[in-house]
């Protein structure tokens, strides 16, 4: 009988990694419990604790993986090449589907730790500007910055409450889905 194959370190923190991004998604900060990860991901905890020295060093690391994918799926979406309500709408999906909204809620309620290592981040958000400026047609960078923060902080919000609101809100799923259009005409 053959045995199991051994992950790689790499292979381990990735698996970790995911089941943490998927807990995050499924049950909130909440879910991102060292016993509960380790038992998604099969691993034990004492694996967890190898791998990143704790709940605290697991979270860094997850909320430093989502960020720069997130950095990198908006990337993606801006380099559509799509009208700017097409655009709205990707970058609105991105930033609210996926478990970004409540990783960009839970870096804001932590605040940034010492020890980040951000660098990597502020770079593609650079690009991000650069190109989101571009496709948009804006001069000013001061509104550029505003368009941004008005659909990402909406986008957020989505991510976190949306349902909520939605089903308080009585909306149908046409109105939903419009919404993002909608708002790029409110900022146009």
């Amino acid at each position: 009988m053959a045995g199991k194959r051994r992950r790689t370190a790499d292979e381990s923190r990735n698996l970790i990694l995911e089941t943490a991004g998927a807990r995050l998604r499924k049950y909130g900060l909440e879910g991102l419990n060292i016993t509960g990860v380790a038992e998604d991901a099969g691993l034990s905890h004492a694996t967890l604790i190898h791998h990143f020295g704790s709940s605290g060093g697991m979270r860094d690391a997850l909320a430093q993986k989502m960020t720069l994918d997130l950095v990198q799926d908006l990337l993606v979406a801006l380099d559509a090449k799509v009208s700017p309500v097409e655009l709205s709408r990707n970058v609105f999906n991105t930033l609210s589907e996926g478990g970004h909204g409540k990783l960009l809620a839970w870096r804001a309620v932590e605040g940034a730790r010492e020890g980040h290592d951000l660098a990597a981040v502020r770079d593609l958000f650079t690009k991000l500007l650069s190109s989101t400026q571009k496709v948009l047609e804006v001069e000013s960078r001061e509104d550029l910055q505003r368009i941004i923060l008005l659909v990402a902080t909406a986008a957020v919000g989505f991510g976190i409450a949306g349902e909520v609101l939605v089903d308080l809100l009585g909306m149908s799923e046409e109105t939903v889905n419009s919404f993002p259009g909608w708002l790029t005409t409110q900022v146009g």
